[in-house]
């Protein structure tokens, strides 16, 4: 496992606190108790921060915005509406999203990075044939259909994991005169597509069914694309903990606190992500 000074991390935060930040928490701690109506609210170039929490709904991002969950550990993403997600702008980062109804998602423009697309009962994302969205570190698993199916879209898939799903990982149109995805330094069996480069297909060796950190040997590991860095500054992993983008916050997974006079000690626990 890669290494990060922390201290770093928390530091740009502290720097950035000045820029449009909408807060969506599930428990009412921030402005708003669900996704979509921040997205209806926010305006192009603001930022949703989504706090920890089960979000049961519906979200159709149409917007230029960055949608940020807390980590796929924490901030899950679901509905029995098909797809969870719609995505024609904008860019989605570390969360985890299922489908009880059909596909996860469905990228038609935007960018989506570092999330866990997992157990849909459909594809994990379906892409249309005027698509040009950009998959990029994300990790697709147990779903019911493709990790990926693309009908003749342009979509650019970089970095990404796709396994264990009930067909091959990444699916292109199966027409001769479709072009398909760009399929480029990803894991994952495939099908009908034409444009692919550095894609490999075994077992990326996670830590364990629900920890998708790349255990040591792992295939995956430094073998990304290399035009691409790890926030270390080395070459970037394949999978949700790799890339640009990967979420190197650490997760808090104990919590105490106790009075003290008039103040209030707080006491946590938090393992690094990266």
């Amino acid at each position: 496992m890669k290494k990060f000074i922390f201290s770093i991390f928390m530091l740009a935060i502290s720097g950035s606190s000045f820029a449009t930040m909408i807060i969506v928490d599930i428990n009412g701690a921030g402005q708003f108790t669900s996704i979509q109506t921040a997205i209806n609210n926010a305006v192009g170039g603001d930022t949703i921060q989504v706090w920890p929490g089960t979000y049961n709904e519906f979200i159709d991002i149409n917007k230029n915005i960055v949608i940020q969950g807390s980590g796929y550990e924490n901030t899950i993403l679901t509905s029995s509406h098909n797809p969870t997600v719609v995505q024609s702008a904008g860019k989605i980062k570390w969360f985890l999203i299922s489908c009880l109804a059909g596909s996860g998602v469905n990228l038609t423009h935007g960018t989506m990075v570092n999330c866990v697309i997992k157990s849909c009962n459909g594809c994990g994302i379906w892409t249309p044939s005027t698509g040009d969205g950009i998959v990029q570190n994300c990790i697709l698993i147990y779903n019911g259909s493709w990790g990926i199916d693309a009908a003749c879209s342009a979509t650019t898939v970089v970095n990404c994991i796709s396994r264990s799903n009930s067909n091959t990982g990444y699916h292109g149109g199966g027409w001769n005169w479709c072009s398909g995805m760009n399929i480029m330094y990803s894991n994952g069996s495939i099908t009908y597509t034409y444009n692919n480069q550095g894609v490999i297909d075994s077992d990326p060796l996670f830590v364990s069914v629900t920890d998708y950190h790349l255990s040591t040997g792992s295939p995956c590991f430094n073998t990304g694309q290399p035009s691409l860095s790890d926030p270390d500054g080395s070459v970037s992993d394949m999978g949700y903990f790799g890339g640009p983008d990967c979420p190197i916050f650490p997760v808090v997974y104990e919590m105490t606190v106790s009075p003290n006079g008039t103040n209030i000690n707080v006491q946590a626990k938090a393992r690094a992500n990266y």
